[in-house]
């Protein structure tokens, strides 16, 4: 049973085409006010999923109920004007011959409040002094909230975001992601993300369900996933990692990063950590290891070393060493995590 607070809530969802299933007995839940990310590789079923809450694709199994409406079920299913979502699509989709105020009022036609729905809207998202402008005379961030506003004209119950800056890269990726997640924020809208980044999923939602083959694999919020993944594909969605084996007797994985306490059975599991949890000591002290290769990468450089049998990397700012020279590893034992295989 979905809480009181929710505003979209999926149950058992679950989409195919022929014999591929893209959409496997999906649950979940967007609680009132907050954002959440769906956080996958492509392919995963991520824009999938979004479509079937927008109403754009239909659903083989299951339910889906937004604010207290049951809009999809196997055998009906709302169009999507009829759902009170808002979408927000991955090149804007602004219409390049309609002014600013002309976009975000496209969909009022008719209303009388259109004229002041519109200025409270291009206030609310700072546009004011944009609203004669037209499209291809804005930055980034300004389109972004164009697009925002527009989604919002309509008042819906949940705003739906599909990769939103994936045509976007640098600082000007970072800049408009401030941005939109500040107008979401100032809007009190509940919104669903979808993205393949990481970073992004992270920076933006208060929620994340991580997704692999159709299926939601995880949900929590991104400190709890990052912190404490329940699988090594949950983990690897959430950054870099680094995966050597490990031996769990009585309770205690032991591995060459270390020991660390598992509630698992006896017998071989995997032991992880991320890059940013190693640092460099002297060769007498930690785990010896050998400099395979040194790359810079801006913020920081990426290292790699050999250590016995096992190939580590880890990622140090200030000063690093150079390939060949013979290191200690030390580990952040408090972020080692004991993953099942």
């Amino acid at each position: 049973m979905a809480p009181p607070d929710a505003i979209v809530a999926l149950t058992g969802v679950t989409r195919t085409y022929g014999r591929k299933t893209a959409v496997d007995r999906v649950d979940l839940t967007l609680s009132r006010g907050r954002i959440l990310g769906l956080l996958g590789a492509s392919g995963s079923g991520k824009s999938t999923l979004l479509r079937t809450i927008a109403g754009l694709e239909s659903i083989d199994a299951g339910r889906i109920v937004i604010d207290g409406r049951l809009v999809s079920t196997a055998g009906r299913s709302a169009p999507p004007e009829a759902r009170r979502v808002g979408m927000v699509f991955q090149d804007f989709a602004l219409f390049p011959h309609l002014t600013v105020a002309q976009n975000v009022g496209f969909g009022l036609k008719g209303r009388p409040d259109r004229d002041v729905v519109v200025a409270g809207l291009l206030e609310r998202l700072r546009l004011t002094d944009r609203q004669a402008s037209f499209p291809h005379t804005l930055s980034g961030g300004e389109q972004q909230r164009v697009a925002l506003a527009r989604a919002l004209a309509r008042d819906p119950a949940v705003v739906l975001l599909d990769e939103p800056f994936s045509s976007l890269d640098g600082s000007l990726r970072a800049e408009v992601r401030d941005d939109l997640v500040q107008a979401l924020r100032d809007s009190g809208a509940s919104a669903i993300v979808v993205t393949h980044d990481a970073e992004d999923a992270m920076m933006m939602a208060d929620d994340l369900a991580l997704m692999d083959a159709g299926r939601v694999i995880q949900t929590g919020t991104p400190h709890d996933l990052y912190t404490h993944p329940t699988s090594v594909a949950a983990a690897r969605l959430l950054g870099p990692l680094n995966l050597v084996s490990a031996q769990v007797r009585d309770g205690v994985a032991t591995s060459s990063l270390g020991q660390k306490a598992a509630a698992l059975p006896d017998g071989s599991t995997l032991m992880a950590v991320r890059p940013t949890d190693l640092n460099l000591t002297g060769p007498e002290q930690g785990l010896e290891a050998r400099v395979v290769s040194v790359s810079f990468a801006g913020r920081y450089s990426v290292v790699r070393v050999q250590a016995g049998g096992d190939t580590l990397s880890l990622h140090l700012t200030g000063h690093t060493p150079v390939a060949g020279d013979v290191v200690g590893i030390a580990v952040n034992a408090d972020r080692l995590l004991t993953l099942p295989r």
